[in-house]
């Protein structure tokens, strides 16, 4: 697989996700949905998952470069819907939050007792995996919408340079996060290359 990160530095923009192509059916992304809202929800220090743009870095990924790992993804988000189901007679989706964030930490802690998840052991690491990519990598790979994730943190993002201040150890660098995608833009036209 060849991926052409030239072409997808230098693109201001955001390609929007090619729902017809789209790995998870609508089922499945609501339980997603609900999953990663439960694994990291706004509250009062900041935005969660969902509108950070984590889904929409999974929905893009599932469909590229972790084509490989949706069926992994499908298995397990039926499985949980299963348990729901079972559980408290609606989807997983459909749960009120104290009843999805019980489930949430029992699927962590490996608890979900004849959940069908154990043919995709590991997949609450994975997501969490992914939860934190969709969070935090750089928007041209679609999640970490406006630069959400960063400025929740203090991420100053891609950034030419550094003064020497801003280099001191403990030093506090408050700038406007950069995607990678800007660059370009800022760099002066002769780099000596």
């Amino acid at each position: 697989m060849t991926h052409d990160f030239d072409s997808a530095a230098r693109s201001p923009r955001q390609d929007p996700i090619d729902t017809s192509a789209a790995t998870l059916t609508a089922t499945e992304a609501a339980t997603l949905s609900a999953l990663l809202d439960g694994m990291f929800p706004a509250d009062e220090h900041g935005p969660g998952a969902l509108e950070i743009g984590v889904l929409d870095y999974l929905q893009r990924a599932l469909t590229g470069p972790y084509n490989d790992l949706a069926p992994i993804y499908r298995r397990a988000l039926a499985a949980l819907d299963d348990v729901a189901r079972r559980e408290h007679g609606r989807s997983f989706s459909q749960l009120t939050n104290q009843q999805r964030d019980a489930m949430i930490a029992r699927f962590e802690c490996g608890q979900l007792e004849k959940s069908g998840l154990e043919d995709v052991a590991g997949f609450f690491d994975l997501v969490w995996r992914h939860l934190r990519e969709g969070l935090f990598a750089d928007p041209v790979h679609g999640g970490n919408h406006q630069m959400l994730g960063w400025r929740l943190i203090g991420f100053p993002g891609a950034q030419v340079g550094y003064t020497a201040e801003e280099q001191q150890v403990g030093a506090r660098i408050v700038r406007e996060p950069r995607s990678v995608s800007e660059l370009e833009t800022t760099l002066p036209p002769d780099r000596g290359t």
